[in-house]
Parts: C-alpha cells; structure tokens; sequence
C-alpha cells in the first residue's frame, strides 16, 4: 500500500520535537569564481546570491519548530485553505509556513496555498513585514514552473521560500527524509536569459518647471548650490523608494538643463528619470530566442497565445486576445508614467504655488543615450537602482573592489586611470559612469573585450 500525503503529514507532526533527525544534508554547490571578476556572467552572479541565501535559509530550517498543523485559513468549516504545519525557529525571528505536496500534479497549487495562508498571516500581525515569513515547500519539485517559483520569490521578490523534496520507501513511512532542493544554474540562466538586454529598458522623462531661484540656478552659467542638488538628489531617492515599494526593476536619477541651455529647453529644465526593466519585452525576447533564430525583436509580434499557450480552450476566442500582449506593455509603461507624475506632484507641493507646469516623454534606453537633446548637456544627479539591478549592482562592485585592492586597476576593464574607481564603494553606488558600465556587463557574453567606457 502507497503512502499517502496524509500520512506524510502525521508521520512529521509525531516527530516534530526530533525532527532534525529527518533532514538529510546535502553539498551544497560551490560559488562560481573567475580569476577575473569582470568575466562573470549577470547568471553566475545571481546563482552565487540565491545559493548563498539558501544556505542560509537552510540553517535556519534546521532550528525549525512545529507549533501547528492543518491550520485552517479562517474559523469556518468550509474553508479549503489550510497550512499544513505553522513554525517558529529557535532563536530567530519569524513565522515558517510549510506546504506538503506529494505528488508533482498537485504541487503546482503550493505556491498559491503558501501565498494565501501567508497574507492571512500578516494581516493577524499587522504591521509584518515579508521577511517576517519563511515560506517551506515540502514536494518533489518535478514541475519546471514550481522550481522557477522557488528562484523568482528568492530573486525578483525577496520572499524567504526553500523547498524539501520527501525521500521514502512507498512501503515503510519510517524511512522518510527530507532533502533540500537545490537550485541549478541552467535553471537561472534560462529564466534570465535576454532579460538583461538594453531594449528590455525604457526611460520615461517627467519634467517640470525649473523654478529659478529654488530649484534651478537664477543666473545663467551658475551652477546648482548643493541645497538644490540635495533637493534633485531628494527627488530620485524618494522615486527609488516608490519603485522597490512596487516591484519595479530598474533605475532613477534627477536631471536638471544647464543654466546656459535653458532658453533653448524652455521652462521645464527639472526631471525624473525613470528607467523601468520591461518584463513583457523581455518575455517576448526570451520567446523569440526559443522559437526563432537570427531574429530582430521589432519585426515579430507576439500573442498572449504565444506565452500562456493554456488559454487556448473552449472559451477561447482569438479576437478577444489578439492585442492583448500590446495592450499588457502599454498598461505597464503608463504606470510607470504615473508613478512619474506622482513624485513631481508631491514634492513640489509649496505654500507659495498652486501649479507646476509638467510633461514627460518615453524612450527606449539605447535610443535615449544617443539622445543629444535629453541626455547631454544635462547635469546629472545621484542614479539610484531598484529591485534586482540592486542587487546586482552591489554585487559586481563587491567583487570589483576585491579585485582593485588585491591586484590593482591597470588590468580591470573599467580602470583607465586609477581615479575613475573611487577609492570608497559608497562613491560609486549611485556614480553614473560605473553603473553604466555594469549595464553594459550584463547585457554582454563572457568576453575579454575591453568595455566601451560610457559617461
């Protein structure tokens, strides 16, 4: 007779004052390491991050405690969401919440069970922030969409999610243990795969009136005092804030026309730069490199059909979803838009003006860099990445400054003269000349090419 899940469940809850005794240690693998730190790939660098946070996650798991199980989501008798164990973990804040999945058929419903019964969660503890939750997926992590879930929580949305994969014998429960699951490195790299490439970028500019005297220089050939450089700088930190608030990947700085150039741009000399990493063009990339060799992005069209191939059913109507694709990537830039206005409207909020006349313009990011009107000319303030560009970021200038220490800045790439690298990370996390070249690191292969310096 075949285990049941039920019996999984019972067997762990009898033995949840030993339960150490059921985990089995795996080798984790080793982090990717290149003499020079430049050659790693955006993929190397984000598996390094996610195992060394799963090791992490890992030694948490194993202090876990069991203080519930089969906890209904609400007191009712027909409520079908329940958390199969709630825990704590010895000496560490937070709650673990653990979904038992047996079979690969039913796991691809854990993740909305886990997700559900951990929003009832932080409602009971409000304020809790997401790192107050460990999410444990107890399954045999077969399903492809169930195991990018597992990256994307730890990625893309920082949410705390480790998996174990239940080892038995069908016929004898008592031999039951608990594996971690370890992400792969062909995993990560498909699922970034294209994400990275400059036209995924678009760069939406809201600018507003200059407000001579307060915000921008009242002389021309004056430069910006520093109370209007911190204000500009005030601006784009506030903006990052909004987008790691709401989950977009990308990046923001505050410009500002020269004083000498304002007759030629008119009264609206001020702006938000925001650069959102557009996830339906990077979807449509990733399709096309699937399905299509030699392609160029703007010269195929994709269908909602093409991406979630499931909607095609009975109900299905190809007129209904011919646009909607278009529609997707049309919604995702105004909201980006208005996040752009949104910034402006409360930060010049003043007891002496009513308006501040405004506007705003899309670009692509490739196209907006070759821009002489937008983007040269302009005095550029602090650049502030979001999400995990972040991340990211930080990382490769880790690695970077590592490296200059050790072996110095004549070999990396990106030294031309020793003081391009400045001597202190903090200088360099929101210097526009090193975040582009790191733009220009992710987007590129492994190669020995020497970057293209960019400013």
């Amino acid at each position: 007779m075949k285990i049941s899940e039920k019996v999984i469940q019972e067997y762990i809850w009898e033995n949840k004052n030993n339960l150490y005794k059921l985990f089995e240690e795996v080798e984790f693998p080793r982090l990717i390491e290149k003499e020079k730190p430049w050659e790693l790939e955006p993929s190397e660098i984000i598996f390094n991050t996610i195992i060394s946070k799963y090791k992490e996650l890992w030694e948490e798991v194993k202090l876990i405690n069991l203080f519930g199980c089969e906890v209904p989501l609400k007191k009712s008798e027909d409520n079908t969401i329940r958390a199969d164990f709630l825990a704590n973990f010895e000496g560490l804040n937070g709650i673990g919440i653990i979904e038992l999945k047996k079979s690969a058929q039913t796991e691809r419903q854990s993740f909305t069970e886990l997700l559900g019964y951990g929003s009832h969660i932080r409602t009971l503890f409000a304020p809790m922030s997401k790192l107050d939750i460990t999410y444990i997926l107890i399954a045999p992590m077969e399903e492809r969409i169930v195991r990018e879930s597992v990256i994307n929580k730890l990625l893309y949305e920082q949410i705390n999610t480790f998996a174990l994969i239940p080892i038995y014998d069908e016929n004898n429960i008592n031999s039951l243990k608990l594996r971690p699951w370890i992400p792969d490195l062909n995993e990560i790299k498909n699922l970034i795969r294209k994400v990275f490439h400059e036209d995924n970028f678009v760069i939406f500019k809201v600018v507003w009136d200059g407000l001579i005297g307060d915000w921008s220089p009242k002389n021309k050939g004056d430069y910006p005092t520093q109370k209007m450089k911190d204000r500009m700088n005030i601006v784009s930190s506030y903006t990052a804030q909004l987008m790691e608030e709401r989950g977009i990947n990308g990046f923001c700085y505050s410009s500002q026309v020269y004083s000498e150039q304002r007759d030629y741009h008119g009264n609206l000399t001020n702006a938000i730069n925001i650069v959102g990493l557009n996830p339906y063009r990077a979807t449509k990339y990733r399709y096309l490199q699937e399905v299509i060799e030699n392609y160029s992005i703007n010269n195929f069209s994709v269908k909602i059909n093409d991406i979630i191939p499931e909607i095609k059913n009975k109900y299905h109507n190809n007129y209904d979803t011919e646009d909607i694709f278009e529609q997707l990537q049309s919604d995702w830039s105004e909201s980006i838009v208005k996040l752009g206005f949104e910034v402006v409207d409360t930060l010049t909020k003043s007891i002496k003006y009513k308006f501040i006349e405004d506007s705003y313009g899309e670009f692509n990011w490739s196209d907006f860099q070759r821009n002489l009107d937008e983007n040269s000319n302009i005095c550029k303030f602090n650049i502030h990445p979001t999400g995990i560009l972040r991340k990211l970021y930080a990382e490769y200038l880790k690695l970077d400054y590592n490296y200059i220490r050790e072996y110095g800045c004549n070999e990396h790439p990106m030294c031309y003269e020793t003081d391009d690298i400045p001597i202190y990370l903090v200088d360099s996390i929101t210097n526009h000349y090193m975040f582009y070249n790191f733009l220009e690191r992710l987007s590129m292969e492994i190669s020995n090419k020497t970057l293209e310096r960019n400013i």
